[in-house]
Formats: C-alpha cells, sequence, structure tokens
C-alpha cells in the first residue's frame, strides 16, 4: 500500500510539473499589444566589430514568421461572420462575414453565410471592393458571387468598408 501511495504521489507531481511548466511557455509566447523592441544595427569600419543583426528567419505569404501564430489563426480562415471589438481612444467594433450574395443595388449589399445567416451592408462610395486582386466597382458584384465583407458597426448600421468578391 505504501508503494501505491508513492507511485500516486509521484505521478502526481510529475504532472503538476509538467502543466506548470506548460503554462509558463503558454505565457512565455502569449502575443502582447507592446511592439517588441528591435536591435539596431550601427555602421561601424572597425574590423573587429561584428554588426548586430536584425530578427532573422523566414516569413510565410501572410508575413508571419512564427508557427504558434500561423497555428492560432487558423480559425479565421474557417469563420463564416463575427465580430471583433478594437481598442483605441474609441473602440470601433468591426463585422465581417463570408457568403453568397442574394440581393445587391447601389447603397446596399445582402449576404447569406453557409450556416444560414443573413446581414445587410450599407454600400457608399467609401467601400473598397476587390475581385480577382485588382479594385473593382459596387455595379461589377451580382447575386451569383460569393464575398467576403468586413464592415464597422456604428449602433445597428453596418456601413462595408470592403467587399472582397471571391471566386466560386
Amino acid at each position: 500500500m505504501r508503494q501505491l501511495t508513492k507511485s500516486v504521489a509521484a505521478g502526481v507531481g510529475t504532472v503538476a510539473l509538467v502543466g506548470g511548466i506548460g503554462a509558463g511557455l503558454a505565457y512565455a509566447d502569449t502575443p502582447t499589444d507592446e511592439p517588441t523592441p528591435s536591435p539596431t544595427t550601427t555602421a561601424t569600419t572597425s574590423a573587429t566589430e561584428t554588426p548586430v543583426a536584425g530578427p532573422g528567419g523566414r516569413r510565410d505569404e501572410n508575413g508571419f514568421r512564427k508557427r504558434f501564430v500561423r497555428r492560432h489563426l487558423r480559425f479565421v480562415v474557417r469563420a463564416l461572420h463575427g465580430e471583433v471589438t478594437l481598442a483605441g481612444e474609441k473602440h470601433q467594433v468591426i463585422a465581417f462575414q463570408r457568403g453568397g450574395v442574394t440581393k445587391v443595388s447601389d447603397t446596399s449589399l445582402t449576404v447569406k453565410s453557409n450556416d444560414g445567416f443573413v446581414e445587410t451592408y450599407v454600400l457608399s462610395k467609401d467601400t473598397n471592393v476587390r475581385e480577382n486582386g485588382r479594385d473593382s466597382k459596387v455595379a461589377d458584384i451580382d447575386s451569383s458571387d460569393r464575398v467576403l465583407v468586413v464592415a464597422a458597426k456604428d449602433g445597428s448600421t453596418l456601413d462595408a468598408r470592403r467587399v472582397i468578391v471571391r471566386s466560386n
């Protein structure tokens, strides 16, 4: 019985130690809003001094350097719709939605996501429309298109800032 108690205590202690180390690593790698100071390089003419280089490493197509960030942002690729509140002097709510266009006019765009969520966005002259990586116009959007809409939310009004027309 005494040996069993020692084994259980050793196992619990090991699990606690591993959990503590994992939590410490997660805390140490948590992104912050504060910019990381980058090392500066100094121009010298002396052959004995080694110049200090900036951060290295290859970046992926999105500009991310760490696999940690890419792995934790995968949910964004699968997101159908949602809202994000941005901090600042005045907080700003940004809404986004992916889906098919159900109705379009010069002043509004209605989008339906795959889960049945339907929302109407206000279009203005400031709405940026992109199709196949190029600038486009609201008039080029039709009801057979699939889009990603990014909008600023003010009360119950969703003012479309960007509409990206996706290829089918």
